[in-house]
């Protein structure tokens, strides 16, 4: 089974994936972990899934002498000793073929985990849509040719926007989709009194779940990094008598209030990044314009609404962009869908993008 993995962002997919190739490993797997963002060729794929190959020392001896195996009869020989100085010389999806089949020959069980794959195929597709089709379905081909290697790819923003958009929608049906979500507010609390993490901050304290819970209605959503961000601005004002201090709800009141101040806009400068260096060119403006609106609205704005008052009088863009664009915001983490209104996944994002970024 292959698996599609979609996790917005802050969520922690680089550390579950990173988590899970160590305990594959453990367990007598051959792991191998490629990032794909900043890619935007076929040529670069191969160059770092070969590089990702050669750092397993447990792949180097049968793998790597399949694939010089493999070279030699695709170049004849005098390619050097090493399979990067091949790839100049035959085409990258062949190369990558060879490469997943030197995985194939493997004792082990094998996996090739990608991330951010998302974000190769839309810097492709943006440069050669018709080049991006080709090697989706090159790489479909591969999986369903080597069924011995499993795959896993992520990405932080929507895959299935993208797939749409160029037509790639069939290179990935094979995939089952397992989507990582952020914690229930059990968890959030379970998270936060854990011991480990409250040595970690710079106020330990304890809450009651009523304190709790009134930060997680306004924080949102509760995902580890926004959970510990807050956690770390704490200053328990009720003093423990042999421990920690207890925090109250105004504490926590207090601690996003230090969160939004002008000197800590950094903690939240990778949303306004990701929309303006990640999203299609084509879609970026309508996302800042999405976002500004809903930043004024708690309880979010209607599909209705957004199209009618706040895109299509200012952009000029067409109903499909402006769901394509909803959907893919969903997908990054930074809006959510909540019956039929559109809104902010986390309050705390809202309140910065209102104060900071809203035009």
């Amino acid at each position: 089974m292959n698996i599609h993995m979609p996790a917005p962002r802050r969520i922690g997919k680089t550390w579950t994936i990173g988590r899970l190739a160590s305990d594959l490993r453990r367990a007598g797997w051959l792991a191998v972990e490629v990032d794909v963002q900043g890619m935007s060729t076929p040529h670069q794929f191969a160059a770092d899934l070969c590089a990702r190959i050669e750092e397993q020392i447990d792949a180097k001896k049968r793998v790597m002498a399949h694939l010089t195996k493999r070279l030699d009869g695709l170049l004849g020989g005098g390619w050097g000793d090493k399979p990067l100085e091949a790839l100049g010389r035959v085409d990258p999806v062949q190369f990558a073929e060879t490469l997943v089949d030197a995985l194939s020959q493997s004792e082990k069980n094998t996996v090739v985990i990608i991330d951010e794959i998302s974000y190769f195929f839309l810097a492709l597709a943006e440069t050669d849509a018709k080049a991006a089709h080709q090697f989706a379905y090159q790489l479909r081909a591969l999986q369903l040719r080597y069924r011995k290697v499993r795959w896993l790819i992520t990405g932080s923003i929507g895959l299935d926007t993208i797939a749409r958009r160029y037509n790639l929608q069939g290179a990935f049906v094979d995939f089952e989709t397992f989507p990582l979500e952020s914690f229930t507010p059990e968890q959030a609390r379970s998270y936060l009194r854990d011991p480990a993490v409250q040595e970690q901050l710079n106020h330990p304290f304890t809450a009651g779940d009523e304190a709790f819970d009134a930060m997680f209605a306004d924080l949102g959503w509760l995902a580890p990094f926004y959970l510990k961000l807050v956690a770390n601005e704490v200053r328990p004002s009720i003093q423990g008598a042999d421990g920690p201090g207890q925090a109250t709800k105004a504490d926590f009141e207090a601690a996003f209030e230090r969160l939004l101040q002008p000197n800590r806009r950094a903690e939240f400068a990778v949303w306004p990044e990701h929309v303006r260096k990640n999203l299609p060119a084509a879609d970026r403006a309508i996302a800042e314009r999405l976002l500004a609106a809903l930043s004024r609205h708690l309880e979010g704005e209607t599909e209705d609404t957004l199209i009618a008052h706040t895109v299509l009088a200012e952009t000029g863009a067409g109903q499909r962009q402006v769901r394509e664009v909803l959907s893919m915001l969903i997908t990054d983490g930074l809006l959510m869908r909540d019956g039929q209104r559109f809104k902010f996944r986390s309050g705390l994002v809202r309140r910065y993008w209102l104060d900071y970024e809203a035009a």
